[in-house]
């Protein structure tokens, strides 16, 4: 971490850390100008939304102002109705923190940020007035609660105007190079599964559902990007669902070569196929007529499926429809990836489907639940002792533990980052009490000030911009901006300072920390067992449902499901390796399901029903453990239903649905014994 601190700074570094300086200075000089009551709160916004990339930037910016908003709107109506009954106030207070986080958590994109917003602007405003309650009424809460509103929209319209207008660095440019990356990364993935040089392992597909989740949540932004990318916003999020849908594809490719290699049933001619299409996607630009080629040759080898098809055949044909819908997808990329190029270049196409919304992901309203009711439960704690213990400058405590509650407790490792918060903060009381106590009554003019502030701001500016070091430096600033708002108050006194930022600020922290310790760590192990069971819990639930789901919504959800569990299951030891094997094998389960209920109404034109098969999965998976007549019940169901396919009059759609129940069968039960068919004698030679 040391080594982070100590390298030379960057122009791009030093561009942001400017940028950061001149909003601060625009900020503080407006909200001067027009005499606001507290101008110092304005370059602290700036402080929290500053961000290195433009669209980020406006994102927080207006989700903020709306939070803000909303939040000064609540302070006036609460205060309005129970100022006089202080403990019925706070429990209020703690129940909205507890409904904005609760939304909060739900809500996955960047401008869920309005919710917290909006959630800790009702404890700052209405802890702060009962804390000078000599001056309390109807006019003096308005007048408070507008200036709030006024104070913050000045430091976020700063922080927009510079961080857009002057030499803007785009988030547009950024998410197509990681789609680039990682799109190089699932060709090499690729490229070790069909020549089985190198074992692949569970870390690429992990990484890259994590990176395309990553990329799904940050291009939410992009509308509100400079760049020219966010006219081909449509066409990202589609190249994203495309990308999704390959990390179970391949998945699937990699556990057919290696079960057909290991009984030794892979032969030349599909290992010289497998070598060509390795080769044909690493070469990234290929003529339809390639694609074409290989797909003459996948469909050359591919066994015809009769009643006496055998176990083998069976998985021939799953590797070969798993390898035409790979060719098929990574022709589907690289036009998508054109279509992006036009885009940019002014000659935008409109997309020809729709990229699958963000509402489809994941969200775990249990957890959720859990967290906004510790929210509650330690705010309103905090803010009785406070109002127990008659300490006049204690409004700060219950401030701070809403504050960074909600801004923290959510996170997996919100006990480290409240450590780290608790850390920072000490190390800004220092500089924020030399600023506080004798830069700001030396100085006398507005030049003389900021010219005193600029080494604080453009020194912490440059780590605000490291990735290593921003969270940090983004805390230690915030509380050297948070004490120079004690000079708007006149508190700016060694006695208001110790009592106020020192003892309050840190001991609201520490209570925040404490409940994390506490809640966060007691259901960190629960959680991850029930995100373990919930795809089981899903594909249970899918295969109930009427109508067949689209399979890209269901890919995309629990890839990111996949991606939420994945940084929890380092907690588990030596399970994570089968866990990880687990979740992609259900999820490939999953998808074969879905793929039979697409296939339904065909198979029933042939004589096939498929509801006692979907009947008996879903009754499987809504068990978390079964026994050795449960499991056989179920593989004697899959082989059953297989043979019926095989026994189909017409081949259309009958490929398809043998390679979705191969992938059943041998994804539910790797170990069992192969397939047998059951060729039935005709009636007549009996």
């Amino acid at each position: 971490m040391l080594k982070a601190y100590l390298q030379k700074p960057t122009p791009g570094e030093l561009l942001f850390a400017f940028k950061c300086l001149l909003a601060a200075t625009l900020a503080l000089y407006i909200a001067l100008r027009i005499g606001l009551p507290r101008p110092f709160w304005a370059p602290m916004a700036t402080c929290i939304v500053s961000q290195s990339m433009a669209g980020s930037v406006y994102v927080r910016a207006m989700s903020r102002l709306i939070g803000t908003l909303v939040g000064a709107t609540v302070s006036v109506f609460l205060l309005a109705m129970f100022v006089n009954y202080t403990v019925l106030l706070c429990l209020l207070i703690a129940l909205w923190v507890g409904a904005c986080m609760y939304f909060s958590m739900l809500k996955r994109t960047t401008n869920a940020y309005a919710y917290t917003v909006a959630g800790f602007t009702v404890p700052v405003i209405i802890f702060s007035i009962l804390g000078d309650i000599n001056f309390i009424n109807i006019q003096f809460i308005t007048d408070t609660a507008i200036a709030r509103a006024e104070e913050t929209g000045i430091g976020f319209f700063c922080a927009i105007m510079v961080h857009s207008l002057v030499f803007p660095q785009n988030i547009g440019p950024v998410v197509v190079r990681r789609m680039d990356q990682v799109w190089k990364d699932i060709r090499q993935w690729t490229g070790y599964v069909l020549t089985a040089t190198v074992p692949a392992g569970d870390a690429p597909r992990l990484t890259a559902a994590q990176i395309i989740t990553d990329l799904r949540l940050l291009s939410a932004n992009l509308p509100h990007d400079a760049s020219n990318e966010r006219w081909a916003a449509a066409n990202i999020r589609l190249l994203q669902d495309r990308l999704t849908m390959m990390i179970p594809l391949i998945s699937s490719i990699e556990d057919s070569v290696a079960a057909l290699k290991k009984a030794d049933k892979l032969s030349g001619y599909w290992e010289y196929l497998l070598d060509n299409i390795a080769v044909w996607i690493q070469q990234d630009d290929n003529s339809p007529q390639s694609a074409r080629w290989l797909r003459e040759r996948i469909k050359n080898g591919t066994p015809k499926i009769t009643p006496g098809s055998s176990w083998d055949e069976a998985l021939i044909v799953h590797l070969a429809t798993d390898l035409e819908k790979l060719i098929t997808f990574c022709e589907s990329r690289a036009d998508q990836r054109r279509a992006i190029d036009d885009c940019i270049r002014a000659a935008a196409v409109p997309p020809k489907s729709r990229p699958v919304p963000l509402a489809v992901l994941h969200k775990d309203r249990r957890l959720a639940f859990f967290v906004s009711a510790s929210a509650v439960f330690t705010i309103t704690i905090v803010s009785l002792m406070w109002v127990a213990s008659g300490w006049s400058a204690g409004f700060c405590a219950p401030m701070m533990t809403s504050i960074f509650y909600l801004s923290f407790i959510r996170n997996d490792n919100s006990v480290a980052a409240l450590k780290k918060v608790l850390l920072f903060t000490i190390y800004s009381l220092l500089p924020a009490g030399i600023y506080l106590l004798v830069v700001m009554y030396s100085t006398h003019s507005f030049e003389t000030l900021m010219l005193l502030l600029a080494p604080c701001i453009v020194i912490v500016g440059i780590f605000m911009a490291r990735p290593a070091t921003g969270f940090g430096a983004t805390i230690f600033m915030m509380g050297v901006w948070s004490t120079t708002t004690m000079y708007d108050l006149d508190m700016a006194n060694a006695t208001s300072f110790m009592n106020g930022q020192v003892f309050a600020q840190c001991f609201g922290i520490v209570m925040a920390l404490l409940s994390a310790m506490i809640f966060r760590s007691f259901d960190a192990e629960w959680t991850t067992r029930r995100l373990l069971n919930s795809i089981g819990d899903e594909i249970a639930q899918l295969a109930r449902s009427v109508k067949s789901p689209p399979v890209i919504h269901t890919t995309v959800r629990m890839i990111d499901r996949i991606s939420v569990i994945a940084p929890r299951l380092s907690g588990l030891g030596n399970e994570k390796e089968n866990l990880v094997s687990r979740l992609f094998s259900e999820l490939r389960t999953g998808l074969n399901m879905v793929y039979l209920m697409h296939m339904r109404s065909r198979l029933e034109r042939n004589g096939v029903d498929i509801r006692p098969l979907l009947d008996a999965l879903s009754a499987y998976f809504s068990r978390r453990s079964h026994e050795p007549e449960e499991r056989d019940a179920m593989l004697e169901q899959i082989d059953a239903t297989l043979q019926k396919v095989c026994n189909m009059p017409s081949p259309i759609r009958q490929n398809a649905a043998v390679a979705a129940l191969t992938g059943i069968r041998r994804d539910l039960f790797p170990d069992a014994n192969p397939y047998s068919p059951h060729i039935l004698v005709p009636k007549e030679m009996v």
